[in-house]
């Protein structure tokens, strides 16, 4: 999506000098997050304000296009018809486009007008209203009638949602009132059951919202939210090939019918981070490799199998399953410790504010070699 863009920054640009001072205030009132674009022309209208990054442009669309492409979030402040027209040939998915806010020069309106839910922009939309003391103009359907969105509740979770396609179909079931049934094999807080039909894993009824990490048929009336919440332990030896790793995790992944999407992080013993094959492996997946030391992989001995060989070679019993548990904040193991060869995979669940891992029922689920 639009995580990746330049820095996280947002972006407020504006074409007029009154545009020009309620972006500067707006800068300011984001406190250091954002860069203000301002016409080359207003240079020596507007005050030098080293608290704001303030940058000067020439040509209006090319300048656009560049924001566009380069910034998460983006405030304009103009007229909305203006950004219409630049937007025009720009937008793609919005799963991939930023989210747009226009603001008229008053500050009196925020109006949220492009990527509303993946992109944020309508919560966007109500932070920059609250700054300026205005209000926010929030068009999509599930949010004026106060029902849940499931691409927001995906963002929520940190997932992907599959089939994307699905999305404006479940979002119309919920916006008209249908049924719409939720289920997890994750024990969840019950503000996400909000709007739903909740139905105990594994059994569910469709048209059906999953909250799950395993691999699922999509047929049916069904929609998955994948939640990026595993974090893979590797332990390995000295000078491992990378496809070695690569199968490990894989052939693992697939015993335990776990789909990779969900994985948020790898893990391992501080200088197994080292290895080559670690860090190209972290660098084709896109995720970060985390570290832990001896000294936090001993707090957990005894929970989890030691190996003497391993106790004897680097000084504790174990390397995948503490590093997984503790890269995930102390959260629950749900792959044990797996030999494949020359590596060691395990998996746990990373500990969020929407999973309830203390509950003790729904996760035993995740124990166990199924596929519904």
């Amino acid at each position: 999506m639009n995580s990746e863009k330049e820095n996280n920054l947002t972006a407020v640009i504006c074409l007029t000098e009154k545009g020009a001072e309620l972006a500067v205030r707006l800068g300011k009132l984001l406190e250091g997050t954002t860069a203000v674009f301002v016409p080359k022309r207003l240079e020596n209208t507007i005050g030098q304000d080293r608290s704001v990054q303030v940058r000067f442009f020439e040509g209006w669309q090319h300048t656009f296009a560049e924001v566009f492409t380069g910034y998460p979030q983006i405030i304009c402040i103009m007229a909305t018809g203006i950004v219409v027209r630049s937007l025009a040939p720009l937008v793609q998915s919005k799963y991939w486009d930023p989210a747009v806010v226009v603001v008229d020069e008053k500050g009196t309106f925020a109006i949220s007008l492009l990527s509303g839910h993946v992109g944020r922009a309508n919560d966007l939309a109500r932070k920059v209203a609250d700054k300026l003391k205005g209000q926010a103009v929030i068009t999509t359907a599930t949010d004026v009638r106060g029902k849940p969105a499931v691409d927001v509740l995906a963002a929520e979770l940190d997932g992907l949602v599959v089939p994307r396609e699905k999305v404006k179909v479940f979002n119309r079931l919920l916006v008209e009132g249908e049924k719409v049934y939720l289920s997890s094999p994750f024990p969840i807080v019950s503000s996400i059951k909000d709007g739903f039909i909740w139905q105990e894993w594994p059994e569910f009824s469709e048209p059906a919202v999953l909250i799950s990490p395993y691999v699922q048929e999509a047929a049916g009336k069904i929609l998955q939210i994948l939640p990026r919440n595993l974090v893979v332990g590797i332990g390995c030896r000295k000078g491992v090939a990378l496809e070695t790793v690569t199968r490990a995790l894989r052939e693992t992944f697939k015993r335990f019918y776990l789909d990779e999407r969900c994985i948020k992080a790898l893990a391992t013993i501080d200088f197994k981070g080292e290895e080559e094959a670690l860090k190209l492996l972290s660098k084709e997946m896109k995720v970060p490799l985390r570290t832990v030391t001896k000294e936090e992989v001993s707090t957990l001995e005894g929970t989890f199998e030691p190996s003497h060989w391993v106790k004897k070679q680097i000084g504790v019993g174990g390397v995948c399953e503490p590093a997984a548990k503790l890269a995930a904040n102390m959260g629950s193991t749900i792959v044990p410790k797996q030999k494949v060869g020359p590596v060691t995979i395990s998996v746990a669940v990373e500990k969020s504010w929407w999973l309830d891992l203390g509950q003790g029922t729904g996760i035993s689920w995740l124990l166990q070699p199924w596929k519904h």
